[in-house]
């Protein structure tokens, strides 16, 4: 199982009383909380046929196909809410987990936790979370193939405020002590020194423009804050 899976895997609240795993492709967390002794609900779901069979060809194999419920549904549809209370999203674009969860609004509620993990758009993610009574709990960073992703334990309630800067990097208090902060944040930084620098060559004096100078100009306070408590 990879970092990112297995971070996701191991955020799962061991008093979970049912989880399910949305975009599920292989089954790989299902099937290791089956194997690992989870005893309550388990729906694997994809919105593709392929990906489906490969998770229930899997779980067949390990004769455990029986206690997982497989749903062949786009996103939540046709999850019945009252069968679990954790949502594990990974390995889809921020805003297509946005989609999944605004068209299924009932997760927004006491009681149910949401791990969630956008392959790209953290910050579409983020906004639409903190301005619909969800707050990210936790936030981690995890390197997969060269590449670091970000993986976010949510639940409901009030959200503190998010500079335009944390909307992309992450609140900086959560995200500041993991190993990996550092290089995430040059990442960021160099990101919008290009788009800001593409931007100066035109005359255009845009809303856009201004917005990614003062992101720019929060994300180099950020680091200076960071390299100064470190």
């Amino acid at each position: 199982m990879s970092n990112r899976l297995d971070c996701i895997y191991n955020l799962i609240p061991k008093d979970s009383n049912g989880v399910a795993d949305i975009g599920t492709d292989h089954g790989l967390i299902p099937i290791r909380l089956i194997q690992e002794g989870y005893c309550h609900t388990v729906v694997a779901s994809d919105l593709r046929e392929g990906p489906l069979s490969k998770a229930i060809h899997a779980a067949e194999e390990l004769e455990i196909s029986d206690r997982i419920s497989f749903v062949l549904t786009n996103g939540l549809q046709g999850i019945n809410k009252y069968d679990i209370d954790t949502i594990v999203i990974a390995g889809m674009g921020g805003e297509t987990i946005t989609t999944i969860l605004d068209e299924d609004y009932w997760c927004c509620a006491p009681g149910y936790t949401l791990i969630l993990q956008p392959m790209t758009q953290s910050q579409i993610l983020r906004f639409w979370l903190i301005n619909n009574e969800f707050k990210i709990s936790r936030e981690f960073l995890k390197m997969d193939e060269n590449k670091i992703y970000n993986v976010l334990l949510v639940e409901f309630g009030e959200s503190p405020s998010y500079t335009d800067a944390e909307l992309y990097t992450g609140k900086y208090e959560q995200i500041k002590e993991n190993d990996l902060f550092p290089e995430y944040l040059d990442q960021i930084i160099h990101k919008f020194e290009v788009r800001v620098h593409g931007q100066s060559l035109s005359s255009n004096d845009t809303g856009d423009k201004n917005l990614n100078r003062t992101i720019l100009t929060q994300l180099y306070d950020m680091k200076e804050r960071f390299l100064h408590e470190s």
